[in-house]
């Protein structure tokens, strides 16, 4: 089934639940030059809500997504997110974004702007990080003992830049081929498409022991407002340049990695401890205050976060 096929379809679903429906144009999926893609997305398997609060988010099917990362080093889940949860996003973000402003040339526009260690400047992406059927991808994946490595929110502007190709796990010096180190995820606040940058990758490139070639053909990985990517960190790719003269195309990406490899951020620095007691128990252990299933990250023998309470709650 093609991606539009598989958003029309939950749209229909959708349509027979009371109050609720999708305003979402058909998206496309792996438009290229020199490639022809097959269809990577993944197929839903109920309705859509358009309230997370109310209704019961829409099932995914994990095994699918999975075996399409391992085959492909790459999946789409393209409704993920319903529109309402968006807009809370979109707004919730609003202000970080703002705070950072946009790098202007003569030459470019206004160009991408990133904030990273977003946890630290925001509550409003804690529900979308711990949510149970992202958290099912990933282990899927990465198996059940992995963290949370960085947490970013991004919004490319006309005349961004093609980025270089390049894998996600290139951080650790481990020989290749070797097992899945890294899930990274891209979740969209606005459409993906072409013209505005979507990510560009090379199916299966993760399985490679060698560089790809700079010029390999890619497939643009096209997704509505809502949708998920998710690859996995030895996958080639790059983020598309951004053609357009008014459009944006923000999304939030989650890294996450294997729990005893060093993360992509220090969430242990960068998040400050006042933030962190303050945390649901499963999204402090997501960023690593945890033991491991090795039993690393202790301190005397426990949870690190247990050292954390007790220093606040002595602190003058």
């Amino acid at each position: 089934m093609r991606l539009h096929e598989v958003c029309d379809a939950a749209r229909k679903r959708c349509a027979k639940i009371p109050g609720t429906g999708s305003r979402r144009k058909p998206a496309r999926l792996g438009r290229s030059s020199g490639f022809k893609p097959t269809d990577r997305s993944v197929t839903l398997t109920g309705p859509h809500p358009t309230s997370m609060s109310t209704l019961p988010p829409c099932p995914i099917d994990t095994e699918d997504a999975v075996r399409r990362i391992r085959e492909d080093g790459y999946a789409v889940v393209p409704d993920f997110l319903d529109e309402e949860t968006v807009e809370r996003l979109r707004a919730g973000l609003a202000p970080v974004f703002d705070a950072i402003g946009s790098r202007i040339t003569e030459e470019h526009g206004q160009q991408t702007n990133h904030t990273h260690n977003l946890l630290a400047k925001t509550r409003a992406v804690d529900g979308v990080l711990m949510d149970d059927r992202l958290l099912k991808l990933v282990e899927g994946v990465l198996g059940p003992d992995f963290q949370i490595s960085g947490v970013a929110a991004m919004r490319p502007g006309p005349g961004d830049q093609r980025q270089w190709m390049h894998q996600d796990d290139g951080h650790y010096p481990i020989p290749r081929p070797h097992p899945p180190l890294i899930v990274n995820t891209l979740i969209a606040l606005d459409p993906f498409t072409v013209e505005n940058g979507a990510t560009e990758v090379v199916p299966g490139s993760h399985r490679r022991v060698e560089r790809v070639d700079p010029d390999a053909a890619t497939v643009s990985v096209e997704m509505p407002l809502g949708g998920l990517l998710l690859w996995e960190g030895a996958l080639w790719h790059r983020g598309g340049g951004n053609l357009t003269r008014n459009e944006f195309r923000r999304s939030i990406n989650v890294n996450f990695n294997l729990a005893w490899l060093k993360q992509r951020e220090n969430q242990f620095i960068g998040v400050p401890p006042e933030v962190v007691v303050a945390m649901p128990e499963k999204l402090q252990a997501l960023i690593g205050y945890k033991l491991t299933n090795f039993g690393l990250g202790t301190v005397d023998y426990r949870n690190p976060i247990e050292t954390v309470k007790r220093r606040l709650a002595a602190a003058p």
